[in-house]
Protein backbone atom coordinates (compact mmCIF):
# COMPACT_ATOMS: atom_id res chain seq x y z
CA UNK A 1 0.00 0.00 0.00
CA UNK A 2 2.86 2.19 0.68
CA UNK A 3 4.15 2.16 -3.24
CA UNK A 4 0.61 3.72 -3.97
CA UNK A 5 -0.47 0.46 -5.62
CA UNK A 6 -4.32 0.94 -6.19
CA UNK A 7 -5.82 -1.96 -3.78
CA UNK A 8 -7.84 -4.94 -5.87
CA UNK A 9 -10.71 -4.53 -3.79
CA UNK A 10 -10.70 -0.21 -4.59
CA UNK A 11 -10.46 -1.26 -8.26
CA UNK A 12 -13.62 -2.93 -7.46
CA UNK A 13 -15.53 -0.32 -6.00
CA UNK A 14 -14.99 1.62 -8.72
CA UNK A 15 -16.01 -0.70 -11.06
CA UNK A 16 -19.30 -1.28 -8.85
CA UNK A 17 -19.69 2.14 -9.36
CA UNK A 18 -19.53 2.57 -12.88
CA UNK A 19 -22.34 -0.27 -13.64
CA UNK A 20 -24.28 1.04 -10.90
CA UNK A 21 -24.90 4.13 -12.65
CA UNK A 22 -25.50 2.64 -15.73
CA UNK A 23 -27.80 0.73 -14.70
CA UNK A 24 -29.54 3.43 -12.62
CA UNK A 25 -32.52 3.76 -15.17
CA UNK A 26 -32.88 -0.44 -14.65
CA UNK A 27 -32.78 -0.40 -10.77
CA UNK A 28 -35.56 2.10 -10.85
CA UNK A 29 -37.94 0.18 -13.32
CA UNK A 30 -37.02 -2.89 -11.05
CA UNK A 31 -37.70 -1.02 -7.54
CA UNK A 32 -39.94 1.87 -8.24
CA UNK A 33 -43.59 -0.54 -8.68
CA UNK A 34 -42.68 -1.96 -5.06
CA UNK A 35 -41.89 1.75 -3.44
CA UNK A 36 -44.94 2.91 -4.67
CA UNK A 37 -47.01 -0.02 -3.78
CA UNK A 38 -45.56 0.02 -0.28
CA UNK A 39 -46.04 4.49 0.15
CA UNK A 40 -50.14 3.50 -1.57
CA UNK A 41 -50.00 1.00 1.63
CA UNK A 42 -48.47 3.90 4.07
CA UNK A 43 -50.81 6.36 2.91
CA UNK A 44 -54.22 4.27 2.41
CA UNK A 45 -53.59 2.97 5.70
CA UNK A 46 -53.84 6.29 7.39
CA UNK A 47 -56.67 7.21 5.24
CA UNK A 48 -58.83 3.90 6.90
CA UNK A 49 -58.43 4.96 10.67
CA UNK A 50 -61.59 5.32 12.30
CA UNK A 51 -61.20 9.59 13.60
CA UNK A 52 -64.20 8.90 15.57
CA UNK A 53 -62.51 6.43 18.49
CA UNK A 54 -59.84 9.24 19.07
CA UNK A 55 -59.09 12.34 21.31
CA UNK A 56 -58.61 15.42 19.82
CA UNK A 57 -54.90 15.55 20.55
CA UNK A 58 -54.83 12.61 18.14
CA UNK A 59 -56.90 13.49 15.41
CA UNK A 60 -54.40 16.71 15.14
CA UNK A 61 -51.35 14.24 14.79
CA UNK A 62 -52.69 12.11 12.60
CA UNK A 63 -53.80 15.03 10.17
CA UNK A 64 -50.50 16.11 10.06
CA UNK A 65 -49.08 12.54 9.73
CA UNK A 66 -51.94 11.95 7.02
CA UNK A 67 -51.08 15.58 4.87
CA UNK A 68 -47.24 14.38 5.33
CA UNK A 69 -47.95 10.87 3.95
CA UNK A 70 -49.96 13.04 0.56
CA UNK A 71 -46.63 15.01 0.24
CA UNK A 72 -44.03 12.21 0.81
CA UNK A 73 -46.14 10.41 -1.79
CA UNK A 74 -45.66 12.89 -4.41
CA UNK A 75 -42.14 13.66 -3.41
CA UNK A 76 -41.38 9.94 -3.87
CA UNK A 77 -43.10 9.73 -7.35
CA UNK A 78 -41.48 13.03 -8.29
CA UNK A 79 -38.08 11.92 -7.68
CA UNK A 80 -38.87 8.37 -9.23
CA UNK A 81 -39.92 10.06 -12.30
CA UNK A 82 -37.06 12.63 -12.31
CA UNK A 83 -34.24 9.85 -11.85
CA UNK A 84 -35.47 8.03 -14.49
CA UNK A 85 -35.45 10.52 -16.72
CA UNK A 86 -39.61 10.97 -16.94
CA UNK A 87 -40.76 14.35 -17.05
CA UNK A 88 -43.51 14.84 -14.14
CA UNK A 89 -46.64 15.82 -15.75
CA UNK A 90 -48.64 19.10 -14.31
CA UNK A 91 -52.03 18.30 -14.62
CA UNK A 92 -53.28 21.71 -15.14
CA UNK A 93 -57.41 21.19 -15.18
CA UNK A 94 -56.61 20.06 -11.94
CA UNK A 95 -55.90 23.77 -10.15
CA UNK A 96 -56.47 23.64 -6.45
CA UNK A 97 -58.70 25.75 -4.31
CA UNK A 98 -56.86 28.50 -2.24
CA UNK A 99 -59.11 26.96 0.72
CA UNK A 100 -58.18 23.64 -0.07
CA UNK A 101 -54.25 24.78 0.25
CA UNK A 102 -55.57 26.32 3.62
CA UNK A 103 -56.79 23.01 5.29
CA UNK A 104 -54.41 21.05 4.10
CA UNK A 105 -51.43 23.09 5.67
CA UNK A 106 -53.41 23.22 8.67
CA UNK A 107 -53.68 19.97 9.01
CA UNK A 108 -50.12 19.34 8.55
CA UNK A 109 -48.85 21.65 11.17
CA UNK A 110 -51.41 22.50 14.01
CA UNK A 111 -50.33 19.21 15.18
CA UNK A 112 -46.83 19.57 15.17
CA UNK A 113 -47.33 23.02 16.47
CA UNK A 114 -49.28 22.15 19.61
CA UNK A 115 -47.16 19.36 20.38
CA UNK A 116 -43.88 21.92 20.59
CA UNK A 117 -46.12 24.24 22.88
CA UNK A 118 -46.40 26.77 19.96
CA UNK A 119 -49.50 28.23 19.52
CA UNK A 120 -50.19 28.77 14.91
CA UNK A 121 -53.25 30.40 14.21
CA UNK A 122 -54.54 31.06 10.06
CA UNK A 123 -55.55 34.11 8.83
CA UNK A 124 -57.67 34.33 5.38
CA UNK A 125 -58.42 37.27 2.98
CA UNK A 126 -59.83 37.80 0.05
CA UNK A 127 -61.70 35.08 -2.21
CA UNK A 128 -60.68 31.64 -1.34
CA UNK A 129 -62.36 30.24 -4.00
CA UNK A 130 -60.32 31.32 -6.81
CA UNK A 131 -57.75 28.29 -7.62
CA UNK A 132 -53.91 28.11 -7.83
CA UNK A 133 -52.66 27.30 -11.13
CA UNK A 134 -49.79 25.97 -10.17
CA UNK A 135 -47.33 22.63 -9.48
CA UNK A 136 -48.80 21.26 -6.35
CA UNK A 137 -45.47 20.02 -4.42
CA UNK A 138 -43.54 22.96 -4.68
CA UNK A 139 -45.71 24.81 -3.89
CA UNK A 140 -46.48 22.83 -0.84
CA UNK A 141 -42.58 22.34 -0.27
CA UNK A 142 -42.23 26.18 -0.38
CA UNK A 143 -45.21 26.90 2.64
CA UNK A 144 -43.87 23.96 4.81
CA UNK A 145 -40.28 25.35 4.90
CA UNK A 146 -41.41 28.29 5.84
CA UNK A 147 -43.60 26.91 8.72
CA UNK A 148 -41.12 24.57 9.73
CA UNK A 149 -38.25 27.17 9.88
CA UNK A 150 -40.73 29.21 12.08
CA UNK A 151 -41.40 26.06 14.50
CA UNK A 152 -37.37 25.47 14.67
CA UNK A 153 -36.28 28.56 15.31
CA UNK A 154 -39.05 31.11 16.47
CA UNK A 155 -38.22 30.18 20.02
CA UNK A 156 -41.38 28.74 21.13
CA UNK A 157 -43.17 32.74 20.08
CA UNK A 158 -46.51 32.65 18.18
CA UNK A 159 -46.83 31.40 14.87
CA UNK A 160 -49.48 33.06 11.98
CA UNK A 161 -49.99 31.98 8.67
CA UNK A 162 -52.13 34.60 6.61
CA UNK A 163 -53.63 33.13 3.03
CA UNK A 164 -54.56 36.17 1.14
CA UNK A 165 -56.50 35.57 -2.53
CA UNK A 166 -57.02 38.25 -4.93
CA UNK A 167 -57.99 38.11 -8.74
CA UNK A 168 -55.84 40.47 -9.30
CA UNK A 169 -52.97 40.93 -7.28
CA UNK A 170 -52.93 37.41 -7.03
CA UNK A 171 -52.08 35.02 -3.97
CA UNK A 172 -49.70 35.71 -1.07
CA UNK A 173 -49.29 33.43 1.79
CA UNK A 174 -47.32 35.06 4.58
CA UNK A 175 -45.22 33.38 7.71
CA UNK A 176 -44.43 35.53 10.82
CA UNK A 177 -43.22 34.36 14.21
CA UNK A 178 -42.61 36.46 17.64
CA UNK A 179 -39.05 35.06 17.68
CA UNK A 180 -35.61 36.65 17.39
CA UNK A 181 -35.52 37.08 13.65
CA UNK A 182 -33.13 35.77 10.72
CA UNK A 183 -29.68 36.97 11.58
CA UNK A 184 -28.96 40.62 10.43
CA UNK A 185 -27.53 39.48 7.00
CA UNK A 186 -31.27 38.23 6.50
CA UNK A 187 -32.98 40.92 7.86
CA UNK A 188 -30.52 43.62 5.81
CA UNK A 189 -31.39 42.12 2.58
CA UNK A 190 -34.85 40.82 2.67
CA UNK A 191 -35.44 39.68 -0.89
CA UNK A 192 -32.43 37.11 -0.60
CA UNK A 193 -34.02 34.42 1.43
CA UNK A 194 -30.67 32.34 1.42
CA UNK A 195 -30.16 31.72 5.46
CA UNK A 196 -30.25 28.03 6.46
CA UNK A 197 -31.27 24.98 3.77
CA UNK A 198 -34.92 25.43 4.45
CA UNK A 199 -34.71 28.88 3.14
CA UNK A 200 -32.61 28.45 0.23
CA UNK A 201 -34.95 25.31 -0.87
CA UNK A 202 -37.90 27.45 -0.82
CA UNK A 203 -36.19 30.74 -2.62
CA UNK A 204 -34.98 28.32 -5.51
CA UNK A 205 -37.91 26.48 -5.65
CA UNK A 206 -40.20 30.10 -5.49
CA UNK A 207 -38.05 30.84 -8.63
CA UNK A 208 -38.55 28.09 -10.46
CA UNK A 209 -42.66 28.72 -10.27
CA UNK A 210 -42.56 32.17 -11.06
CA UNK A 211 -43.58 33.32 -7.72
CA UNK A 212 -41.32 35.93 -5.42
CA UNK A 213 -40.32 35.02 -1.72
CA UNK A 214 -39.39 37.94 0.51
CA UNK A 215 -37.89 37.91 4.30
CA UNK A 216 -37.22 40.25 7.16
CA UNK A 217 -37.49 41.29 10.18
CA UNK A 218 -40.03 43.08 12.59
CA UNK A 219 -43.07 41.37 10.90
CA UNK A 220 -46.82 41.44 12.32
CA UNK A 221 -45.67 39.52 15.06
CA UNK A 222 -42.28 41.24 15.92
CA UNK A 223 -39.75 38.60 14.80
CA UNK A 224 -39.39 37.03 11.26
CA UNK A 225 -41.34 37.62 8.16
CA UNK A 226 -41.37 35.31 4.89
CA UNK A 227 -43.68 36.40 2.33
CA UNK A 228 -44.54 34.09 -0.74
CA UNK A 229 -46.67 35.95 -3.83
CA UNK A 230 -47.92 34.41 -6.76
CA UNK A 231 -48.88 36.56 -9.31
CA UNK A 232 -52.38 37.03 -10.10
CA UNK A 233 -52.43 34.79 -13.98
CA UNK A 234 -51.63 31.78 -11.66
CA UNK A 235 -55.27 32.47 -10.26
CA UNK A 236 -58.38 31.54 -12.23
CA UNK A 237 -62.04 31.48 -10.95
CA UNK A 238 -63.61 28.76 -10.03
CA UNK A 239 -65.67 26.67 -12.03
CA UNK A 240 -68.90 26.81 -11.53
CA UNK A 241 -69.87 23.08 -11.14
CA UNK A 242 -67.66 23.80 -7.77
CA UNK A 243 -69.94 25.85 -6.55
CA UNK A 244 -73.09 23.76 -7.34
CA UNK A 245 -71.69 21.32 -5.65
CA UNK A 246 -68.48 21.93 -3.13
CA UNK A 247 -66.55 19.17 -1.97
CA UNK A 248 -66.68 15.63 -3.69
CA UNK A 249 -67.68 15.43 -7.09
CA UNK A 250 -70.96 12.89 -8.04
CA UNK A 251 -70.73 9.83 -8.82
CA UNK A 252 -73.64 8.75 -8.18
CA UNK A 253 -75.35 8.06 -11.88
CA UNK A 254 -71.65 5.56 -12.20
CA UNK A 255 -71.33 1.83 -11.67
CA UNK A 256 -67.82 0.90 -11.70
CA UNK A 257 -66.00 -1.86 -11.95
CA UNK A 258 -62.62 -1.97 -9.84
CA UNK A 259 -60.23 -4.81 -10.37
CA UNK A 260 -57.73 -4.91 -7.02
CA UNK A 261 -55.77 -7.57 -5.54
CA UNK A 262 -54.35 -5.82 -2.53
CA UNK A 263 -57.14 -5.65 0.27
CA UNK A 264 -55.90 -2.52 1.50
CA UNK A 265 -56.42 -0.61 -1.39
CA UNK A 266 -59.49 -2.37 -1.98
CA UNK A 267 -60.75 -0.45 1.40
CA UNK A 268 -59.16 2.44 0.43
CA UNK A 269 -61.08 2.72 -2.81
CA UNK A 270 -64.06 1.46 -1.78
CA UNK A 271 -64.51 4.23 0.89
CA UNK A 272 -63.63 6.95 -1.76
CA UNK A 273 -65.71 5.83 -3.97
CA UNK A 274 -68.66 5.25 -1.40
CA UNK A 275 -67.84 9.16 -0.57
CA UNK A 276 -69.01 10.17 -3.92
CA UNK A 277 -71.66 7.62 -4.08
CA UNK A 278 -70.48 5.29 -6.76
CA UNK A 279 -72.04 1.96 -7.09
CA UNK A 280 -68.60 -0.48 -7.32
CA UNK A 281 -68.13 -4.18 -7.84
CA UNK A 282 -65.33 -5.38 -6.88
CA UNK A 283 -62.80 -8.18 -8.48
CA UNK A 284 -59.44 -9.13 -6.79
CA UNK A 285 -58.26 -10.46 -9.74
CA UNK A 286 -58.33 -10.19 -13.40
CA UNK A 287 -60.42 -13.59 -13.91
CA UNK A 288 -63.07 -12.12 -11.79
CA UNK A 289 -62.95 -8.85 -13.22
CA UNK A 290 -63.51 -11.08 -16.54
CA UNK A 291 -66.49 -12.93 -14.73
CA UNK A 292 -67.57 -9.37 -13.93
CA UNK A 293 -68.15 -7.86 -17.35
CA UNK A 294 -69.77 -11.20 -18.89
CA UNK A 295 -72.16 -10.99 -16.07
CA UNK A 296 -73.37 -6.87 -16.00
CA UNK A 297 -72.87 -3.44 -17.13
CA UNK A 298 -70.94 -0.74 -16.36
CA UNK A 299 -69.93 2.58 -17.14
CA UNK A 300 -66.30 2.34 -16.47
CA UNK A 301 -63.75 -0.34 -15.53
CA UNK A 302 -60.79 0.94 -12.97
CA UNK A 303 -58.02 -2.24 -13.65
CA UNK A 304 -54.79 -2.58 -11.36
CA UNK A 305 -52.11 -3.48 -13.98
CA UNK A 306 -50.04 -6.79 -11.90
CA UNK A 307 -52.91 -9.14 -10.65
CA UNK A 308 -52.76 -12.68 -10.28
CA UNK A 309 -54.30 -15.52 -12.86
CA UNK A 310 -55.02 -12.57 -15.46
CA UNK A 311 -53.13 -9.43 -15.89
CA UNK A 312 -54.88 -5.89 -16.02
CA UNK A 313 -53.15 -5.57 -19.24
CA UNK A 314 -55.13 -8.97 -20.72
CA UNK A 315 -57.98 -7.78 -18.93
CA UNK A 316 -58.00 -4.81 -21.77
CA UNK A 317 -57.17 -6.61 -24.63
CA UNK A 318 -60.11 -9.05 -23.94
CA UNK A 319 -62.43 -6.68 -23.10
CA UNK A 320 -60.94 -4.58 -26.24
CA UNK A 321 -61.81 -7.61 -28.33
CA UNK A 322 -65.24 -8.08 -27.34
CA UNK A 323 -68.48 -7.68 -30.24
CA UNK A 324 -70.68 -6.06 -27.43
CA UNK A 325 -71.05 -3.08 -25.62
CA UNK A 326 -68.43 -3.72 -23.17
CA UNK A 327 -65.55 -3.07 -25.89
CA UNK A 328 -66.28 0.68 -26.42
CA UNK A 329 -66.73 0.75 -21.92
CA UNK A 330 -64.17 3.45 -20.67
CA UNK A 331 -61.16 1.62 -18.95
CA UNK A 332 -58.56 3.30 -16.90
CA UNK A 333 -55.18 1.58 -15.23
CA UNK A 334 -54.88 2.00 -11.89
CA UNK A 335 -51.46 0.95 -11.13
CA UNK A 336 -47.72 2.33 -9.73
CA UNK A 337 -46.63 1.66 -13.34
CA UNK A 338 -46.13 4.99 -14.97
CA UNK A 339 -42.87 5.16 -16.47
CA UNK A 340 -42.63 6.08 -19.84
CA UNK A 341 -42.28 2.41 -21.33
CA UNK A 342 -45.55 0.83 -18.69
CA UNK A 343 -47.74 3.60 -20.50
CA UNK A 344 -47.41 2.71 -24.06
CA UNK A 345 -47.67 -0.85 -23.08
CA UNK A 346 -50.99 0.29 -21.09
CA UNK A 347 -52.30 2.42 -23.67
CA UNK A 348 -51.55 -0.20 -26.74
CA UNK A 349 -53.99 -2.73 -24.46
CA UNK A 350 -56.74 -0.69 -25.02
CA UNK A 351 -56.59 1.88 -21.79
CA UNK A 352 -58.11 5.22 -22.05
CA UNK A 353 -56.35 6.68 -19.00
CA UNK A 354 -53.83 5.84 -16.38
CA UNK A 355 -54.46 6.81 -12.66
CA UNK A 356 -51.40 6.85 -10.43
CA UNK A 357 -51.30 5.22 -7.03
CA UNK A 358 -50.96 6.02 -4.43
CA UNK A 359 -54.07 8.15 -5.24
CA UNK A 360 -53.90 11.28 -3.27
CA UNK A 361 -57.20 13.13 -3.33
CA UNK A 362 -60.56 11.70 -3.59
CA UNK A 363 -61.39 15.03 -4.74
CA UNK A 364 -59.11 14.71 -7.84
CA UNK A 365 -59.57 10.55 -8.25
CA UNK A 366 -63.16 11.94 -8.73
CA UNK A 367 -62.80 14.57 -11.10
CA UNK A 368 -60.45 11.93 -13.15
CA UNK A 369 -63.07 9.55 -13.39
CA UNK A 370 -65.75 11.53 -14.83
CA UNK A 371 -62.98 12.99 -17.05
CA UNK A 372 -62.38 9.28 -18.27
CA UNK A 373 -65.75 8.44 -18.60
CA UNK A 374 -66.61 10.75 -20.87
CA UNK A 375 -68.23 13.45 -18.44
CA UNK A 376 -65.29 16.27 -18.06
CA UNK A 377 -66.67 18.51 -15.98
CA UNK A 378 -66.10 22.44 -17.86
CA UNK A 379 -64.43 20.68 -21.19
CA UNK A 380 -65.78 22.07 -24.02
CA UNK A 381 -68.14 19.63 -26.75
CA UNK A 382 -66.69 18.89 -30.17
CA UNK A 383 -69.44 21.04 -31.30
CA UNK A 384 -68.16 24.39 -29.33
CA UNK A 385 -64.55 23.42 -31.09
CA UNK A 386 -65.78 23.24 -34.57
CA UNK A 387 -68.31 26.21 -34.17
CA UNK A 388 -65.15 28.11 -33.04
CA UNK A 389 -62.38 26.74 -35.14
CA UNK A 390 -60.83 26.07 -32.18
CA UNK A 391 -59.21 29.16 -31.44
CA UNK A 392 -61.70 30.74 -29.13
CA UNK A 393 -60.55 32.04 -26.07
CA UNK A 394 -62.68 29.93 -23.38
CA UNK A 395 -60.63 27.24 -24.53
CA UNK A 396 -57.76 27.91 -22.37
CA UNK A 397 -54.67 30.01 -22.67
CA UNK A 398 -52.32 29.29 -25.36
CA UNK A 399 -49.32 28.99 -24.00
CA UNK A 400 -47.98 29.42 -20.43
CA UNK A 401 -44.35 29.99 -21.59
CA UNK A 402 -43.69 29.97 -17.44
CA UNK A 403 -44.40 26.53 -16.93
CA UNK A 404 -42.01 25.47 -19.77
CA UNK A 405 -39.01 27.94 -18.13
CA UNK A 406 -40.03 26.44 -14.57
CA UNK A 407 -39.30 22.93 -16.01
CA UNK A 408 -36.00 23.71 -17.28
CA UNK A 409 -35.22 25.10 -14.86
CA UNK A 410 -35.52 22.33 -12.48
CA UNK A 411 -33.43 20.14 -15.11
CA UNK A 412 -31.00 22.24 -14.73
CA UNK A 413 -28.22 23.61 -17.40
CA UNK A 414 -27.18 19.62 -18.05
CA UNK A 415 -30.29 18.60 -18.42
CA UNK A 416 -32.68 21.11 -19.84
CA UNK A 417 -31.33 20.59 -23.70
CA UNK A 418 -31.24 16.91 -23.16
CA UNK A 419 -35.41 17.79 -21.93
CA UNK A 420 -36.26 19.87 -24.51
CA UNK A 421 -34.72 16.90 -27.14
CA UNK A 422 -36.95 14.87 -25.70
CA UNK A 423 -39.55 16.87 -25.94
CA UNK A 424 -39.45 17.61 -29.88
CA UNK A 425 -38.94 13.75 -30.66
CA UNK A 426 -42.39 13.25 -28.86
CA UNK A 427 -44.30 15.97 -30.18
CA UNK A 428 -43.03 14.87 -33.86
CA UNK A 429 -43.81 11.60 -33.54
CA UNK A 430 -47.41 12.67 -31.80
CA UNK A 431 -48.10 14.59 -34.64
CA UNK A 432 -47.22 12.11 -37.25
CA UNK A 433 -49.00 9.39 -35.86
CA UNK A 434 -52.04 11.70 -35.40
CA UNK A 435 -51.97 12.37 -39.09
CA UNK A 436 -51.67 8.88 -39.75
CA UNK A 437 -54.81 8.01 -37.66
CA UNK A 438 -56.98 11.03 -38.37
CA UNK A 439 -56.54 9.80 -42.14
CA UNK A 440 -57.07 6.22 -41.66
CA UNK A 441 -59.87 6.92 -38.92
CA UNK A 442 -58.39 4.65 -36.15
CA UNK A 443 -60.11 5.45 -33.33
CA UNK A 444 -57.17 3.71 -31.27
CA UNK A 445 -54.32 5.56 -32.10
CA UNK A 446 -56.14 8.40 -32.08
CA UNK A 447 -56.88 7.94 -28.24
CA UNK A 448 -53.55 6.70 -27.63
CA UNK A 449 -51.85 9.82 -29.14
CA UNK A 450 -53.90 12.60 -27.57
CA UNK A 451 -53.41 10.94 -23.94
CA UNK A 452 -49.66 11.08 -25.03
CA UNK A 453 -50.36 15.11 -26.20
CA UNK A 454 -52.68 15.84 -22.67
CA UNK A 455 -49.60 14.84 -21.00
CA UNK A 456 -46.80 16.58 -22.49
CA UNK A 457 -49.07 19.52 -23.69
CA UNK A 458 -49.93 20.31 -20.28
CA UNK A 459 -46.73 19.56 -18.59
CA UNK A 460 -45.16 22.38 -20.82
CA UNK A 461 -48.03 25.03 -20.48
CA UNK A 462 -50.01 24.74 -23.87
CA UNK A 463 -52.82 24.95 -22.60
CA UNK A 464 -55.46 25.58 -25.27
CA UNK A 465 -53.64 22.76 -27.35
CA UNK A 466 -54.10 20.28 -24.28
CA UNK A 467 -57.82 21.34 -24.41
CA UNK A 468 -57.76 20.68 -28.34
CA UNK A 469 -56.51 17.18 -27.51
CA UNK A 470 -58.86 16.40 -24.85
CA UNK A 471 -62.11 17.60 -27.12
CA UNK A 472 -60.19 15.28 -30.27
CA UNK A 473 -59.95 12.51 -27.76
CA UNK A 474 -63.60 12.70 -26.51
CA UNK A 475 -64.72 12.71 -30.68
CA UNK A 476 -63.02 9.09 -31.23
CA UNK A 477 -64.24 7.81 -27.76
CA UNK A 478 -67.55 8.63 -29.24
CA UNK A 479 -66.54 7.41 -32.34
CA UNK A 480 -67.53 10.67 -34.28
CA UNK A 481 -65.97 9.65 -37.62
CA UNK A 482 -66.79 12.31 -39.95
CA UNK A 483 -65.61 15.35 -37.36
CA UNK A 484 -62.52 14.33 -36.57
CA UNK A 485 -60.65 15.99 -39.37
CA UNK A 486 -62.38 18.77 -38.57
CA UNK A 487 -61.59 18.33 -34.95
CA UNK A 488 -58.13 17.34 -35.59
CA UNK A 489 -56.93 21.09 -37.95
CA UNK A 490 -56.95 23.45 -34.38
CA UNK A 491 -55.08 20.70 -32.92
CA UNK A 492 -52.42 20.22 -35.78
CA UNK A 493 -51.76 23.86 -35.90
CA UNK A 494 -50.96 24.60 -32.00
CA UNK A 495 -49.40 21.63 -31.72
CA UNK A 496 -47.00 22.73 -35.49
CA UNK A 497 -46.24 25.92 -33.38
CA UNK A 498 -45.49 24.40 -30.06
CA UNK A 499 -43.02 22.06 -32.00
CA UNK A 500 -41.44 25.18 -33.51
CA UNK A 501 -41.03 26.55 -30.00
CA UNK A 502 -38.83 23.69 -28.83
CA UNK A 503 -36.91 24.05 -31.99
CA UNK A 504 -36.23 27.48 -30.98
CA UNK A 505 -35.45 27.08 -27.62
CA UNK A 506 -33.11 23.71 -28.61
CA UNK A 507 -31.24 26.37 -30.89
CA UNK A 508 -31.16 28.83 -28.06
CA UNK A 509 -29.14 26.68 -26.51
CA UNK A 510 -26.32 25.67 -29.09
Amino acid sequence: MRDGAEPEESKTVGRDAADGAATLSDTLQFFSHDIRAAVSDVVGGLRLIDEARLDADTRAQLDRVRAAGDTLAGMVESALMAASGEIRVIATEEAEAVSSLVETWRRRWAGRAAEGGVGLSIQTEGDLSLRVRAPRLPLERIVCNLIANAVSHGGGAAIRLRVAADAGTGLEVEVADGGRGYPEDIATRPRVAGHGLGLRIAAELSRQIGASLETGNGGPLGGAVACLALPAERLEQGRAEDAEAPGMPDLSDLRILVAEDNLTNQAILSRMLGQMGARTVFASDGAEALEALAAEDFDIALVDIEMPRVSGLEVMRVTRARDDAAAAMPIVALTAYVLRDNREAIYAAGADGIIGKPVASAEEFGRAILRHAGRPAGLPEPEDVLAHGGQDAAFGVKMDEERLDGLLAAAGPDGARELLERLDEDLRSVRDKLEEGVRDSSVPLIREQTHILIAVSGAVGADRLCRLAEVLNIAAKRRRIDDLAALHAPCRRDLDELIALIALRVAARG
